[in-house]
């Protein structure tokens, strides 16, 4: 197995275990409240682990396209850069989401939109070895009543549309128990810090 295989191989198993765990943590931790939040976080943990790797470059909101073509913009772009200078594939795709209300028909309408993105992105990049749907989830409380963002239901909603084997879902949910319950005071800082006032 060649070098670039090797890193190939190092980055996939550094998403499907390392990432979510951290990604997991950072929630916990209120330093995911929001997409952009979500963003942050995985650019910084994918940015650290890509330091030791000088032919692979991490791209934030770039353009897939030709000029007159439709641009299909994935949140990250993982691409591998050859030595010679003159070649760059992209490698991994992640798409990501952050949801705080229960499950609509609006939202299942995002969900296959960005799948849409992801499948047509794959078709058009023969190179693409694995990409990432990332959804992280918040508890929802409306009229003293906690709304449970199911990992399940949110699983089974995006695998409506029809996953091929390079479109993996990872769902960031750590904010209830297996007995549904939400940590409080969890809530009480995510409402503070989500809406700052003067």
């Amino acid at each position: 197995m060649g070098k670039r295989n090797e890193q190939q191989k190092e980055i996939k198993n550094f998403i499907e275990k390392s990432l979510i765990r951290r990604l997991k943590n950072d929630q916990k931790e209120l330093k995911i409240l929001s997409e952009h939040d979500l963003q942050a976080c995985v650019y910084y943990h994918l940015r650290k682990q890509l330091q030791k790797m000088p032919n692979w470059h991490l791209q934030v909101e770039i353009s897939h396209g030709k000029r007159n073509e439709e641009k299909k913009i994935p949140d990250i772009t993982i691409a591998y850069l050859r030595s010679d200078g003159k070649t760059v594939y992209p490698k991994f795709l992640i798409e990501l989401k952050e949801t705080i209300t229960p499950l609509t028909n609006s939202s299942k309408k995002g969900y296959k939109k960005d799948i849409q993105k992801l499948k047509g992105l794959i078709k058009k990049h023969n190179k693409i070895v694995k990409t990432y749907f990332i959804v992280a989830v918040l508890p929802f409380r409306k009229k003293q009543k906690t709304s449970q963002q199911s990992t399940k239901d949110i699983e089974e909603a995006i695998q409506e549309n029809k996953l091929n084997s390079k479109i993996q879902t990872i769902i960031i949910n750590t904010q209830y128990d297996k007995r549904n319950r939400f940590d409080d005071r969890f809530m009480k800082k995510m409402r503070l810090l989500r809406k700052i006032r003067g």
